[in-house]
């Protein structure tokens, strides 16, 4: 259990990481990666958190557009 909780918060971690990352590239960089990430990922692989990820960030960025016109 305690290996369990571990890679969890390690897997956590990563995630806030990568969407650091995401956070500080250009929109223009963020459309290019979403169009190499294959689109038949499995569900829960790394792919697919990565799509997820991105996605949230576009639609974040589009929103703060929004509510600032």
């Amino acid at each position: 259990m305690q290996i369990a909780a571990q890679l969890l918060a390690a897997l956590g971690d990563s995630i806030e990481a990568i969407k650091a990352h995401l956070s500080g590239m250009d929109g223009s960089t963020l459309e290019r990666l979403l169009e190499t990430v294959p689109r038949t990922s499995p569900v829960g692989s790394a792919e697919m958190v990565m799509i997820i990820l991105l996605y949230r960030e576009i639609e974040r960025r589009q929103t703060e557009d929004r509510n600032y016109h």
